[in-house]
């Protein structure tokens, strides 16, 4: 048991880092041909087209369909819309790693960010929170972190009320969710 953990842990890890690679590969490419920018919309694009199809997920993870067929029919699907990620698509496939395509895609994401200075923070809020609080939010992570915040929100209702924050690693949770959790686990060590 443990040992099928360990190695799970190490084929996830060696996919981290190899699509850190590619999503590092991308980077260069996007600086040398002058359409970063560009890049980095059609990757956005692509990346919400593949998180809104669970048919296209499971073409690209299939392996009894050849990588030539998944490169035909994904180039196909985005030559028009998308003329700069048939790169990452060709690369991919060639190098039979199409199933590493969204970590790819997400990776470059990240790294587009860190390159561009901007630093990407998740808002998580039980409600769709008012323009004041999101501005608020906002002018707090400026006051503490460096380079353009993004923020991405996001509902969650179980948090009952309050927020977390999530940027850089780190997460700042100010949510009844997680105070009751702290009092529910309290009252089980005095009991």
């Amino acid at each position: 048991e443990t040992f099928k953990r360990e190695k799970i842990w190490l084929v996830i890890m060696g996919l981290e880092t190899s699509s850190k690679r590619y999503a590092k590969a991308l980077i260069g490419y996007g600086v040398e041909k002058d359409n970063l920018d560009i890049l980095f919309g059609e990757i956005s694009s692509l990346i919400d087209t593949l998180e809104d199809s669970e048919d296209l997920k499971s073409f690209i993870s299939n392996p009894t369909i050849s990588k030539d067929i998944k490169q035909k029919v994904l180039n196909k699907l985005i030559s028009d819309s998308l003329p700069n990620t048939s790169i990452v698509i060709n690369l991919l496939s060639k190098n039979n790693r199409l199933d590493m395509l969204i970590d790819v895609c997400k990776g470059f994401i990240k790294q587009y960010n860190t390159y561009k200075g901007i630093v990407e923070v998740t808002i998580t809020t039980p409600i769709v929170i008012s323009e004041d609080i999101d501005s608020s939010i906002q002018a707090y992570l400026k006051s503490i972190e460096n380079g353009k915040i993004k923020p991405v929100n996001k509902k969650d209702e179980s948090l009952i009320a309050g927020f977390t924050i999530d940027y850089n690693n780190m997460r700042l949770d100010a949510s009844v969710k997680k105070r009751l959790e702290k009092m529910n686990k309290e009252l089980k060590k005095t009991n």
